[in-house]
């Protein structure tokens, strides 16, 4: 188990350190700066791929930490900050009470703090050195659980961002028209009766028409034509059913009108999340399926696997991996580059799914954590650290 005599910085990082120091000050809720003393930070790691070792030369370093908050920054009426971070999560601080919190739920990439390879590890105080001592606290057959479910995460993530890039969305959002079609009171020559027509192949202008719904048809409507003083179909996204007079019926009405509105709205989501995703993506990450040469996220893929190698870790050691080596880290790395087909890693993915089923069977730990012990951890190492600091943080 980890122990730590004295507070320390690495002093080679600390330069470095600075820098990402200056630029997270953001509370993670509301978005706006915040002030707050380095001196409350008493835990702090290098996290990611270069803790995993399965980092390369491009790789960004990411930073996670936890600070204390003072008893006394709590008996105020405004919210605690309970994390803070920069715009890209690549550095993120956690208050001592928000990650034993997130502890207790099992959450994997807070447990891994726990875990950490000693040189990952930029500053400690000896305030913290309780919690690590009781770090077995944490592992339990929720922690399992929770390691696995977030890896099936990861095969929906992979399978959802592999179908942004086979299918790039244009720049221009989903309109409306594109998911309506009008159906004529009367065809024209030759014309099949009743057949709905895209509302773009027709010159029906729905700023020049009003909307009345239609009985036992869910988003059908009949459509009337008033010109231009007509008041228009949609209001906002959807459309807005006006009071038709009943003399009108027979004299503005043209036809019906379908408006597909979940499929809108299914659209309008794809097209702001794909945008997002590629306004973050890593182009470096992402240039190899796009080419053709993989059909799937292996970045997604590699933390599966992971993250089923460390839960079988979690059953049979008691402890979750957070470094490999050997042949696990060269597995990995082989994911991350590609080299499988997508067939070929989820039948692996089953085989080692059906391992951790007969292992969660025999296993001996704790179905949850000790909530009465980790309460007892916030309040004694918050009541240590206040000691040491008394005067200095009010």
């Amino acid at each position: 188990m980890p122990s730590y005599s004295a507070f320390k910085i690495h002093p080679q990082r600390a330069t470095n350190h600075e820098t990402h120091w200056r630029n997270i000050r953001r509370n993670a809720h509301s978005g706006k700066p915040v002030k707050m003393d380095r001196s409350k930070i008493i835990f702090e790691t290098v996290v990611g791929s270069r803790a995993y070792g399965t980092h390369h030369a491009q790789s960004d370093e990411d930073i996670k930490g936890i600070y204390i908050e003072p008893t006394a920054s709590l008996l105020t009426l405004a919210k605690p900050v309970e994390q803070i971070n920069d715009d890209k999560g690549d550095i993120v601080y956690y208050s001592l009470r928000r990650f034993l919190d997130l502890a207790l739920s099992a959450n994997p990439n807070i447990i891994e703090l726990l875990f950490m390879p000693e040189e990952c590890v930029r500053r400690i105080h000896p305030t913290f050195q309780p919690i690590l001592d009781h770090r077995q606290l944490f592992i339990t057959k929720q922690a399992y659980v929770s390691h696995v479910r977030y890896a099936q995460s990861q095969i929906k993530k992979a399978k959802g961002q592999n179908k942004w890039v086979n299918n790039p969305q244009p720049e221009q959002a989903p309109e409306l028209m594109d998911f309506c079609w009008f159906v004529p009171l009367q065809s024209g020559h030759g014309e099949a009766p009743l057949r709905p027509k895209s509302l773009t192949d027709t010159t029906i202008k729905l700023a020049e028409c009003h909307a009345s719904s239609m009985e036992h048809a869910p988003n059908v409507f009949r459509l009337y034509h008033y010109g231009p003083e007509a008041k228009g179909v949609f209001r906002g996204q959807s459309i807005f059913c006006e009071a038709i007079p009943i003399e009108h019926e027979t004299t503005h009405c043209v036809g019906l009108l379908i408006f597909n509105e979940q499929a809108y709205a299914r659209a309008i989501k794809d097209h702001q999340n794909y945008w997002i995703w590629r306004k973050h993506r890593n182009e470096h990450r992402w240039q190899t399926q796009e080419n053709g040469q993989i059909d799937y996220d292996a970045k997604n893929m590699m933390h599966m696997f992971r993250l089923m190698l460390s839960a079988e870790s979690i059953l049979q050691q008691g402890l979750p991996i957070v470094r490999f080596d050997g042949e696990p880290l060269a597995f990995l790395k082989n994911v991350l580059a590609g080299a499988f087909s997508h067939e070929a890693l989820l039948q692996e993915a089953e085989t080692i799914s059906a391992r951790l089923d007969s292992l969660y069977e025999e296993s001996t730990l704790p179905e949850q954590p000790d909530t009465a012990r980790a309460e007892e951890l916030l309040k004694s190492v918050t009541h240590d650290w206040e000691s040491e600091h008394a005067g200095n943080h009010l």
